[in-house]
């Protein structure tokens, strides 16, 4: 990348060129500055020679709220190439505000297939505003004819497909032709009489064959294949374990229709990750660290209300034990630690069983009483062990402070660590399951619900232990 020279003295210096910040930190700081006084003019003589991939390199250095007024103040034709190379990540975000006019005339601007990945990174209310503006564009009017988060709704309308006759020499000019529409190919689909999908290829496999070898002697007919209807989260989990990265799409009577590309595969699964760990933390699934002081109130706090419910609750326990406290009132000192290693067991737990639904991995013959047993075995040994260290630490304590009744207390408090965490763990296992067979999202009520379970059944067990062992 050549670095430019605007005719205001500032420079870009791409990454890995040069000292590393130095001359950059200068240019952001000098456009901010710009963008403070509202020097328009000024900021587009400054970025005119520019060429748009330092532009964009510049623009998430700046703060948000700068970054929009400079791709508000940039041209038109600048600011679509800009957005439309920006991470999908980025785009919600910098858009946010954004007249439906503006939206429109920088998506039109973009090749289609960057207008489409463009017009599905932004939020839903921008999509349906702009969905009767953008009929021209290929594939955008059509998703919204699909379900959200369906196959049909993300898929790429364009790939390329040949008939089983067709020869490699013919697959190669067929991606010639199409790099310049659809630019890099993963897979090529072959194809029936009746557009229905036979066989795949990769483009590197044209080079392995004779250039007259026909292409249903190179296809492979074991291949993924899902349908228009097919969940995105399911569709992505359809490649793993095969050599093909695109997946071909089909309508209700087996028709090809389009593909999901291997870099829309690889953002489905990222964002459905990201979306779990909101859901596990409690936190609605379209949260973002740009979000408004609003919308952080909204997203947030019926989830904080709903841990609210089960912290009081653990309260009121704690307050019908009011007189053992008086009695031994080095019994609530440990009352945290419970609580906490409860937390963190049912925590780690429910973490690996969101995963595993969330990517398929649950072994399909593994019987529920054969989990049930590992989960069992398998936290009490952790609990085993981290009651042992907690008492070992009461009795050495008790040489040093002055303690009441020492083995009782150290028995008292490790049998409850035991107890909690092994329900706990049990609990964040299982209650992910019994929410997906339900039909719910196990990841969206997980985290509220063990936080809440935690919080009361960890104080219960603790003083009924503290009952038994100590008084």
């Amino acid at each position: 990348m050549v670095e430019s020279e605007p005719a205001t003295g500032l420079a870009w210096v791409p990454e890995g060129e040069g000292p590393a910040g130095g001359s950059n930190d200068a240019a952001v700081q000098a456009l901010r500055q710009l963008i403070r006084e509202k020097n328009k003019k000024a900021v587009r003589k400054a970025l005119e020679p520019w060429p748009p991939e330092d532009i964009m390199e510049l623009l998430v250095r700046l703060p948000l709220k700068a970054a929009r007024k400079l791709l508000d103040i940039l041209p038109d034709q600048i600011s679509s190439r800009v957005l439309s190379e920006l991470p999908p990540q980025y785009r919600a975000a910098i858009t946010r505000g954004e007249t439906v006019e503006r939206l429109r005339e920088l998506i039109r601007r973009m090749p289609p297939e960057k207008a489409f990945e463009t017009f599905q990174d932004l939020p839903d209310d921008d999509r349906d505003r702009l969905v009767p503006d953008l009929k021209s564009i290929e594939g955008i009017q059509a998703s919204r004819a699909f379900h959200k988060e369906s196959a049909g709704e993300i898929m790429q309308r364009r790939h390329v497909a040949l008939a089983p006759d067709r020869s490699a020499a013919d697959a190669v000019a067929a991606l010639q032709s199409a790099s310049d529409m659809i630019g890099s190919v993963d897979t090529v689909f072959v194809m029936d009489a009746d557009n229905r999908p036979i066989g795949a290829f990769k483009p590197v496999h044209c080079c392995w064959f004779l250039q007259i070898c026909r292409l249903s002697k190179i296809m492979s007919r074991e291949f993924p294949v899902v349908s228009s209807a097919t969940d995105q989260e399911e569709a992505a989990l359809a490649t793993a374990g095969t050599e093909f990265k695109s997946l071909p799409v089909v309508d209700n009577d087996g028709r090809l229709v389009g593909q999901i590309t291997t870099k829309m595969l690889a953002h489905i699964v990222a964002e459905e990750a990201a979306e779990n760990m909101l859901k596990l933390g409690g936190v609605n699934e379209d949260a973002r660290p740009t979000d408004s002081v609003p919308k952080i109130v909204r997203n947030r706090l019926p989830w904080l209300l709903a841990g609210l419910v089960g912290a009081t609750n653990a309260a009121v326990i704690i307050g019908s034990f009011e007189e053992k406290l008086e009695k031994a009132a080095i019994l609530a000192a440990f009352i945290p630690v419970v609580m906490s290693m409860a937390g963190n067991a049912g925590l780690q737990a429910s973490v690996v069983s969101v995963q595993a639904l969330a990517m398929g991995s649950n072994w399909p013959g593994d019987r529920l009483i054969f989990r049930f047993g590992r989960e069992l075995l398998g936290t009490l040994l952790n609990g085993a062990i981290a009651g042992s260290i907690l008492a070992a630490l009461i009795l050495a304590g008790s040489l040093v402070f002055d303690v009441e009744d020492p083995v009782r207390l150290a028995l008292a408090t490790s049998m409850s660590l035991l107890t909690v965490t092994t329900i706990a763990a049990i609990v964040g296992s299982f209650v992910p399951l019994g929410l997906n067979r339900l039909g719910l999202d196990p990841a969206a009520a997980t985290g509220v619900f063990i936080t809440a379970s935690n919080d009361v059944v960890g104080v219960l067990v603790y003083f009924l232990m503290a009952s038994a062992f100590y008084f």
